[in-house]
């Protein structure tokens, strides 16, 4: 409780703080202006009028773009003209922050309609969430590789984990870094859209589709040549990195319907380094290569279906292969799996105005995915604790899933003040699964004085073999109202219920209270509170149909013999018939949240934040043996072994505090930021299949979570270099993680090798700390004839477009308007014609770079042994990844 109370001391403190704004001004205004093709208009006059105060001109760049700084908050009235096009004037509601606006002017003698869309306040209205959105050279500097790109975006949450969202659907493979336009990390959401608790919401927005044909390719290559060895491998580990991407888009009829296709994918190998030891005491090191092959095509179509609606429609295919898995530290080569799996993905979005204010969105998402996985070699699996893991894998699976995603969602006003959203999210699935795991068994040794005199200390085998299968539902509801009650003042309330068809109990009500306060001083503090229910996950559900202990059960033999575990044991006792269940009266897990944040802005680029979140988790999924002996030895079903019974009584407890300091120049393309996380996370079990040291004494787990991580460090910069360079950096740090101790027996006999010292708690040593950066150089260059004079190649980099609540498109924005493309989605020379980097305006361009991982090459321990009889014991036996370079090229037309 003394670290939850000095960090509610701490974040109370820091928003008490006087603030030392150097200017009262707050809002920013991006403004797009385009004509009826969506090129961007070069040189308009734009005018933006305070109720008090001089009027403020600028003119729009050769794109159409201009940005209108240092802007008091409240309302304003913006005026834009240009020769030849009807002047433009309306009043707008300035709100802290960036204020995006897009403008169509329309040519002199015609009429046309024009929505300007203030999206970003309907971003921080919503569930008063603090959002920090990337700009389009934050998002150059990413990762290409859309799994490494995740794994990037998940690191910058500061370890609080991550939901991504690309256009409002959830799950999937992410895009390519090509096809994103926008990302968005929203983090203490309390809308009564989210289900996920304490996670940041990661919200992806790709590119529009575009009025004219455009493309890119590009390609990266990593190899061992410019790789550092790794700190367990004795020689250079060969490796091999292989990643392409192409893409083209384009009108099949303009203004009307498009076209997007893309390709990509990697070819790969790495070699993991095995460090353990010989069966004569002596260390044992090798390399194994481990070859990856990742294909994925992409094809979607934008439709206008009217000046009012939009349908999109995308279809994605998905590839993986894979060899020699599992392999590394002490695992031998020998236990290597055989891995392939693959997935279509089709998706289906209507989104448009109906009447005048009203916004409906309907999203469908279905999936269809096979996997399969064999072992290299068979025969049963050979454990010497922490030494060596030698034999088969005891892997043979093969399982299928289609699952269904349908959201509704109607987004509309009441009045000035209530900004609603009612809505529903309905999920389905139907799995058949075959898994014939361990059918060889598996002898378990304590160490290796007891594997060279042949006593193991346990053999363990699931006998039989069975097809799943089986169907399941949830279905959430939700209702939030963000109220503006003045220009300083808004809060949010809503109310979400779920339900599922696996638990009984279908009242699962969840309020959801958010309140934003613009304070005096322009400190803008942000907090709130609400209930976040969980699902029972249909793989927990699977295994309780599957080890019935009558069609497949798990057989457990205490000292058998060895090699022939029914032969030869001293004192052997054999317990056949174990089984997993659920327990009778499952419920949802559900978590409370509340956070209290302050967020001021110390100059017009330099901006502070500081929050503390609160998680307490209730009914969380853990695993018991129901079956395992009292003191005396005896079990309440005496005839049968391991009964695993999932139960919903775990607890968990989690406190954060952070602190960021973000500074942006974007006209100038300069960004810098950094944040710092103090936490501790602590909970009865790390995954729902754990089973405690101790099952008469469940609640003595209660102690660190595997992510109690006590301080995160994480840092950014991206501007300019010099000859045309540009220049990212991005490190990571963070203090220990926790591992276990245990004694390498079973003296209680419950069947699992996890006891622990006598007073020693769960997870009670820690590792060692960890620090990465990265490096990011790239150079770009244009060549060919004006995009102006060959009528621009469309799909701007840094058009507008729209971007909702749920990041799907513009709620009333101009983008509806003018279909596929709209303002945001570029045209002849348009906000998206010129050239999006800089440096010229020629039709095509050609980006060069070199990015370096671990750039420091520092050496990260990992997988610290806690087994006190391992000769390991207290060290790590493995690093993360040493540095790697990668060179890449990607061309754009």
């Amino acid at each position: 409780m003394r670290l939850t109370h000095l960090l509610l001391v701490v974040a109370l403190w820091m928003v008490a703080l006087p603030v030392a704004a150097q200017t009262a001004n707050q809002a920013q205004m991006r403004l797009v202006v385009v004509d009826q093709t969506g090129a961007g208009i070069p040189n308009a006059t734009i005018v933006v009028t305070m109720p008090s105060g001089e009027p403020i001109t600028v003119l729009s760049d050769e794109r159409g773009l201009a940005t209108v700084p240092a802007l008091t908050p409240g309302s304003a009235t913006l005026h834009v003209e240009f020769p030849g096009f009807e002047p433009f004037e309306t009043t707008v509601t300035l709100r802290r922050g960036a204020n995006n606006q897009n403008v169509v002017l329309t040519i002199a003698g015609f009429e046309e309609e024009v929505v300007v869309s203030d999206l970003a306040s309907i971003d921080d209205r919503s569930g008063n969430a603090q959002t920090t959105t990337l700009e389009q050279d934050e998002i150059d500097s990413l990762p290409d590789d859309p799994d490494e790109l995740a794994e990037v975006l998940r690191q910058m949450t500061g370890g609080s984990g991550a939901t991504f969202q690309v256009n409002g659907f959830r799950g999937g493979r992410l895009p390519s870094r090509e096809e994103i336009r926008q990302i968005r990390f929203r983090t203490n959401s309390f809308s009564a859209d989210n289900h996920d608790a304490g996670r940041t919401q990661i919200e992806i927005i790709t590119r529009p589709n575009v009025r004219a044909w455009s493309g890119n390719a590009n390609m990266g290559l990593r190899t061992n040549v410019f790789n550092a060895r790794n700190a367990f491998a004795r020689s250079e580990t060969p490796e091999e990195f292989r990643r392409f991407n192409m893409g083209f888009r384009g009108p099949l009829v303009a203004g009307k319907t498009s076209l997007r296709l893309s390709l990509d994918g990697n070819r790969n190998y790495d070699t993991p380094a095995i460090f353990a030891l010989n069966e004569d005491g002596s260390i044992y090191r090798n390399q194994v290569r481990r070859p990856t092959e990742s294909t994925n095509v992409t094809t979607g179509i934008e439709h206008a279906l009217s000046n009012n609606q939009t349908l999109r429609l995308e279809y994605r295919r998905t590839s993986n292969q894979s060899s020699n898995q599992g392999v590394g530290d002490f695992t031998l080569p020998e236990r290597a799996t055989e891995r392939s799996a693959n997935e279509h993905q089709v998706r289906f979005q209507i989104q448009g105005l109906v009447g005048k204010t009203t916004l409906h969105e309907v999203r469908v998402q279905f999936n269809r995915q096979a996997n399969e996985a064999s072992s290299l070699t068979g025969g049963p699996t050979i454990n010497v604790i922490d030494t060596f893991n030698k034999g088969g894998a005891g892997v043979n699976s093969h399982g299928s899933s289609r699952t269904l995603e349908v959201a509704d969602n109607l987004d509309f006003n009441i009045g000035r003040a209530h900004a609603m959203r009612v809505g529903l999210l309905f999920e389905g699935g139907s799995y058949n699964n075959f898994d014939a795991r361990n059918a060889a068994g598996t002898f378990t040794f304590s160490n290796l004085e007891s594997y060279l005199l042949g006593r193991p200390l346990q053999f363990t085998q699931r006998d039989g073999q069975v097809d799943t299968a089986f169907s399941q539902y949830q279905l959430g509801l939700y209702w939030q109202d963000d109220i503006r009650v003045n220009r300083n003042l808004s809060f949010s309330v809503g109310l979400r219920q779920e339900m599922q068809s696996l638990i009984d109990e279908k009242l699962n009500l969840m309020p959801r209270l958010g309140a934003s306060w613009n304070a005096p001083g322009k400190v803008v503090l942000r907090g709130g509170y609400g209930i976040f229910y969980d699902w029972y996950d249909s793989s927990l559900y699977d295994q309780t149909l599957r080890v019935d202990g009558i069609s497949q059960r798990d057989l457990l033999v205490f000292n058998p013999g060895y090699p022939d575990p029914f032969v030869g044991g001293v004192s052997s006792t054999i317990l056949p018939g174990g089984r997993v269940q659920g327990s009778s009266n499952l419920q949802m897990p559900f978590i409370h949240q509340a956070s209290i944040g302050a967020e001021r802005a110390i100059t017009q680029n330099l901006q502070a934040q500081a929050s503390y979140q609160m998680l307490r988790g209730r009914n969380l999924m853990r695993s018991v043996n129901v079956n395992a002996p009292d003191e005396f030895g005896v079990r309440p079903e005496p005839a049968i072994g391991t009964v695993t019974q999932f139960e919903s009584t775990g607890r968990s407890s989690s406190d954060r505090l952070n602190l960021s300091l973000n500074y942006r120049v974007p006209q100038k393309r300069i960004f810098m930021g950094g944040n710092y996380t103090l936490g501790q996370v602590r909970n009865h079990a790390d995954g729902a299949t754990s089973l405690p040291a101790n099952s008469l004494n469940p609640d003595a787990e209660w102690g660190p979570s595997f992510q109690d991580v006590r301080h995160r460090v994480n840092w950014n910069f991206n501007m300019p270099f010099v000859y045309g360079l540009r220049a990212s950096v991005n490190g990571n740090a963070q203090s220990a993680s926790p591992y276990n101790i245990t004694t390498g027996k079973d003296d209680n006999l419950d069947g699992v090798v996890n006891d622990r010292p006598e007073g020693v708690g769960r997870n009670a040593a820690r590792g060692a700390a960890r620090v990465d950066m990265s490096l990011r150089l790239s150079r770009n260059f244009t060549f060919g004839p004006s995009r102006a004079t060959t009528g621009g190649t469309g799909g701007g980099r840094q058009g507008g477009g729209g971007g909702g609540r749920q990041g799907g498109g513009a709620p009333a924005g101009a983008a509806l308007q003018q279909g596929p493309g709209g303002p945001g989605g570029g045209g002849p020379g348009g906000p998206g014609g010129g050239n999006p980097f800089g440096g010229g305006t020629g039709r095509f361009s050609a980006e060069v770079w070199i990015s370096a991982n671990n750039v420091l090459n520092r050496v990260n321990f990992l997988n610290f042994v806690g087994n006190v009889q391992s000769p390991f014991f207290g060290l790590p036996t493995s690093a993360a990844q040493p540095r790697r370079i990668e060179l890449g090229m990607n061309f754009r037309f």
